[in-house]
């Protein structure tokens, strides 16, 4: 039964009835007598009471309880499901050396912007070349999630002439504190799909618990028997969520140890298949409208992109990595959905994008006619 709050109007009325009512001769309706104010008074006090009953009840459920209460309903469940909390980038670094040079253990590499990381590990070069370190970001945090290429300068431990960039694969495995709304998803994921020895949806719980991973897709026997293929997406650090070689190298890490025995967990990079769009005849095509556009066109991607794969499709399982191809009308109506938005002739593309094993449809570059 749902709770019903009543309204200080209501309890007002309650409280001078049963002023009436109880007491002979008593009429708390009338306006120059204590029984009015009084029961105003009472009824307020009523009133903060049933709110904090409310709240109350809303705590005993995951969908509608506050911060505090999501923790207790995690750790009360089994397996528990704790929050994912805030960790730092790491990954490789390449030092070039023009002449010998002494990099220190703990060395301090700072990013343009001020980021700042510490060398795991020091190395030294008795004449000009090359090595690579593990950095690992000073703070946790999203903030520290770095792309390939991506200079860096040494502002300690640093004795000799070198300059620093970080590797391919990039400073991965950053994320912030969850937040609540991703927390109650994980934990309404874990209610509707209790553990099962390995089944799709322990894969997907284990990769979503992983920091940095926002969504997840599954594709069972993808590497052949006794594999499950994951494609995870980080959409708080990465475009369009694709990640990069050292978040996929964390997240493989982290499923080599919490996965079941008996399958093999293969962590994939979903490959990108940019969607060019063009649009005609945009009324009113203002630059306002158009920035609208774009930034629904992107949101309907972020929705409606699925990951391709082998796996059959069924009805209560939606992240598994299916035959799948994007949709051409999800474009249109995206557009049709923009603010300011009254009319639009979507020319690009033709047809629906068809999508193989392992791609996912992205946002590419608009045109507008």
């Amino acid at each position: 039964m749902a709770w019903n709050t009543p309204t200080l109007l209501a309890l007002v009325t309650r409280v001078s009835r049963a002023f009436t009512g109880k007491l002979q001769g008593a009429d708390a309706a009338l306006a120059r007598n204590n029984l009015a104010p009084t029961a105003k008074v009472i009824a307020g006090e009523f009133s903060i009471l049933h709110k904090k009953l409310a709240k109350a009840a809303d705590q005993r459920f995951v969908l509608t309880s506050d911060e505090e209460f999501l923790d207790r309903h995690g750790a009360e469940m089994k397996p528990p499901v704790p929050r994912k909390e805030a960790t730092a980038a790491r990954g490789a670094v390449t030092v070039v050396a023009t002449g010998a040079i002494v990099l220190a253990t703990g060395a301090v590499l700072i990013r343009s912007d001020g980021a700042a990381f510490t060398v795991d590990a020091g190395v030294t070069l008795a004449a000009a070349g090359s090595a690579t370190v593990q950095v690992t970001a000073a703070a946790a945090g999203a903030a520290g999630a770095t792309d390939a290429g991506a200079v860096l300068t040494a502002s300690s431990g640093l004795t000799g002439p070198a300059t620093f960039a970080v590797a391919e694969g990039g400073l991965g495995g950053a994320a912030d504190r969850e937040e609540n709304q991703a927390y109650k998803a994980r934990l309404l994921l874990a209610k509707a799909f209790p553990e099962h020895a390995g089944a799709p949806a322990d894969w997907l719980k284990y990769t979503l618990a992983i920091p940095g991973v926002t969504r997840a897709f599954i594709d069972p026997l993808g590497h052949g028997r006794a594999t499950v293929v994951v494609y995870p997406f980080f959409d708080l650090t990465r475009p369009n969520g694709i990640p990069l070689e050292s978040d996929r190298l964390a997240v493989e890490t982290a499923l080599r140890s919490a996965g079941p025995g008996a399958s093999l967990g293969v962590v994939r990079i979903p490959q990108a298949v940019p969607v060019n769009y063009s649009i005609d005849a945009l009324t009113p095509d203002t630059p306002e409208v158009r920035a609208a556009v774009v930034a629904e066109v992107a949101t309907t991607f972020f929705r409606n992109s699925r990951v391709a794969g082998w796996s059959t499709p069924h009805p209560s399982m939606p992240f598994l990595a299916t035959p799948t191809s994007f949709s051409r009308s999800w474009i249109w109506q995206a557009v049709a959905n923009a603010t300011g938005e009254e009319s639009h002739v979507l020319v690009d593309p033709p047809t629906n994008i068809a999508l193989g094993p392992g791609q996912t449809a992205v946002p590419g570059n608009p045109t507008f006619l």
